[in-house]
């Protein structure tokens, strides 16, 4: 996992704004439906406004007629928000993805083998010197996520609110959301090094 970064500095209103207005996507179908959603933000507070596009399960950030970012081709996004997340002030991306293998380039110790699983993740990214920063990313969550939105639950700040499901194996490692299983609600509350379980239900 990616270190949380923290830093200060005075919040442009524009910041304020986005926070307040926290924008929410849901796509709730992982399979090979063609689907299209823009948002825009101003992440870095620059006054400059990016536009935010998931089109076919790739997601590309752009400012004006400069692209700043596309999420890598062998990513499967589905959803995604920009909100403050970790209640530092600032706003974040934050999307759900499937992709193959848990931990990245850089593996943890007791990890011997080549991971080949294929589940759902969250990642969470901030916009610095017009480039997208890893802020923090799961490894392979336990439950995949259907929907999501940031929001405040009870007065104490931001919370992820979670629709969670169960996956479906469809040959060895690899697995997709199982559309027929229920789902529930859970909120989680970033805690300095990751996101913590507030409420296991709504």
């Amino acid at each position: 996992m990616v270190k949380p970064v923290r830093f200060s500095r005075v919040i442009p209103l524009a910041v304020i704004l986005a926070v307040l207005l926290t924008v929410f996507v849901s796509l709730k179908d992982t399979g090979g439906i063609s689907s299209r959603t823009r948002a825009v933000g101003d992440l870095d507070g620059d006054g400059m406004t990016e536009e935010y596009i998931l089109a076919d399960h790739r997601l590309t950030v752009r400012e004006g007629d400069k692209y700043l970012w596309q999420s890598p081709g062998d990513w499967r996004i589905d959803n995604f928000a920009l909100g403050d997340v970790d209640n530092d002030g600032t706003v974040n991306l934050v999307m759900t993805l499937w992709k193959t293998g848990s931990f990245g380039s850089v593996k943890p110790f007791w990890q011997t083998a080549e991971d080949t699983s294929y589940k759902n993740h969250l990642f969470v990214y901030r916009l610095k010197n017009k480039a997208m920063k890893q802020v923090w990313c799961s490894s392979d969550l336990d439950r995949p996520i259907v929907s999501f939105t940031i929001r405040d639950v009870d007065g104490d700040g931001q919370s992820l609110v979670v629709e969670e499901g169960k996956y479906r194996k469809i040959s060895g490692e690899r697995y997709a959301l199982d559309k027929k299983a229920p789902v529930r609600t859970t909120v989680w509350r970033w805690d300095e090094w990751g996101f913590r379980l507030v409420k296991d239900s709504l």
